[in-house]
């Protein structure tokens, strides 16, 4: 099966958030075509569920400008799915390339399970994925409670993958403002659905930020934003 390849132009410049659901829209109609859609999965009591993501921005797209979006799934491994993303300007520089994890969760006891044991196959490509190991949040930081809008809220009633980046956003420092953001990293370990919040804990480390939210006794995830942070000199002028 030829890989899905989808041409979009952003009307303004997007941020993180707009290429975090361009690329979840683009696995959304990738699994589809290759027979594991979310009404295949809806049909036998599941649904698709993001574990991880490995997001790295080489460029941010500009208004107006004319993309590409490919993304491809390989061989699970362990009931976990693996799938990759690539972002292209239309002379073919490499702008965003991403690798997450999927799972397939059952809809009543929100269990995890392989998609055999429902039947649902589907058509993989050859490929070995990266290690993605799990995010370490250093001690220390300052607290902030993250309750998710109704808009935040997914068709699997928690809180969306791609709603956490939007939700941190407004708790950067002022430090990393302002600064190219390189790379995301978000490890989801447990749902936080409608109605609920999490106690999240901001603790930035060099050119790093990372935010680990919970409720209770529970982590519900792990995020790390790294930024391009230029030295400066005595004068508070940027050094190239």
């Amino acid at each position: 099966m030829e890989r899905l390849i989808e041409t979009i132009t952003y009307e303004k410049t997007p941020t993180v958030g707009d290429i975090g659901r361009t690329l979840q829209d683009a696995a959304t109609h990738d699994a589809a075509r290759r027979g594991a859609g979310q009404a295949v999965l809806e049909s036998r009591g599941c649904t698709w569920v993001a574990v991880k993501n490995r997001l790295e921005l080489l460029r941010m797209p500009r208004a107006g400008e004319h993309v590409t979006v490919s993304t491809w799934p390989l061989k699970d491994r362990l009931g976990l799915y693996p799938r990759q993303y690539e972002m292209r300007s239309a002379d073919g520089e490499l702008l965003v390339s991403c690798e997450a994890l999927w799972a397939i969760m059952d809809m009543e006891d929100r269990t995890m399970l392989p998609g055999s044991s429902r039947g649902i196959e589907f058509i993989e490509e050859e490929g070995r994925p990266g290690v993605m190991r799990r995010l370490r949040v250093p001690e220390g930081g300052w607290t902030f409670t993250l309750t998710p809008t109704a808009e935040q809220i997914d068709f699997n009633g928690h809180m969306n993958n791609v709603a956490y980046i939007d939700a941190i956003a407004g708790h950067l420092p002022e430090s990393y403002q302002g600064h190219t953001l390189l790379s995301v990293a978000i490890d989801y370990e447990h749902e936080l659905p409608a109605g609920q919040s999490a106690e999240v804990r901001a603790v930035p480390q060099g050119d790093s930020i990372f935010f680990e939210g919970t409720v209770g006794d529970k982590c519900c995830f792990r995020l790390m934003e790294t930024f391009l942070i230029a030295d400066q000199d005595d004068s508070g002028e940027e050094i190239e």
